[in-house]
């Protein structure tokens, strides 16, 4: 083979890794491949080429085109080509959605849930998830709604804090009801996980700290708003834009 110099015999076995993508599609150009990232990943480059590699023993004959939906602004590769010039390049698409207008997101049910994510101030963030909770509940059916609402709240937590979304969300023209999204639930079942007040005052602490940082007089609010019903300290705590406010 015309390799010359010492060479040191290596392990034959090249274990395959379990893969599973984000997203799959047939569509009327051939497979539609899509993947969907949140934070840095060094090795996503390499990644996407297992992917179409994976993909083309499967379909050896039909185009796939592949995707990359950053859902906040981060760096993400558009390509890969190999340490060994000329012998391996792949490329895919990749849609920022830090970058779209969200008014073009919020004309469709299923791209309103993503609208949040869209171009904006926080402000404006909060006013794209009140207007696409709208949309989504007046133009979906029931299973569909709440599928597109969870997945809206979840989404919107990447940009937005909880008290934020809480409130957004019942400022719809037809309120949502906060417990029927995955975070919802979350905000108000975590205080009841352990099934005493410490562990609602610990949390009470943490969300008061998360969101003013470390203002002294916290612990001393956090005791009075631990003792409260749920609902009423929730509701509390998503109206409040300040520590005086409480």
């Amino acid at each position: 083979m015309g390799i010359s110099g010492e060479a040191e015999r290596l392990n034959v076995e090249l274990a395959a890794s379990t893969m599973k993508a984000d997203l799959l599609a047939r569509t009327p150009a051939g497979i539609a491949h899509v993947e969907f990232v949140k934070d840095p990943a060094p090795d996503l480059d390499l990644r996407m080429v297992e992917y179409r590699l994976r993909l083309r023993r499967r379909h050896r004959l039909t185009p796939i085109a592949q995707y990359v939906l950053v859902l906040r602004d981060i760096a993400v590769p558009e390509r890969y080509d190999d340490i060994d010039v000329g012998q391996l390049s792949c490329t895919w698409t990749v849609v920022r959605l830090p970058e779209l207008d969200p008014a073009a997101l919020l004309a469709s049910p299923t791209t309103a849930a993503i609208a949040t994510l869209a171009r904006g101030t926080p402000a404006q963030r909060s006013a794209v998830l009140t207007a696409a909770a709208e949309q989504i509940t007046a133009h979906t059916d029931p299973d569909r709604r709440d599928v597109l609402l969870g997945a809206a709240a979840t989404l919107a937590s990447i940009v937005l804090p909880g008290h934020t979304i809480v409130i957004a969300l019942k400022e719809a023209t037809m309120p949502v009801p906060v417990r029927d999204t995955p975070l919802g639930r979350e905000l108000y079942e975590e205080g009841r996980q352990e099934g005493d007040r410490q562990a609602v005052l610990r949390l009470t602490r943490l969300m008061l700290r998360r969101h003013f940082g470390g203002d002294p007089r916290i612990e001393a609010i956090a005791a009075q708003l631990a003792a409260l019903p749920d609902e009423e300290r929730l509701t509390r705590l998503a109206s409040a834009t300040s520590l005086d406010d409480l």
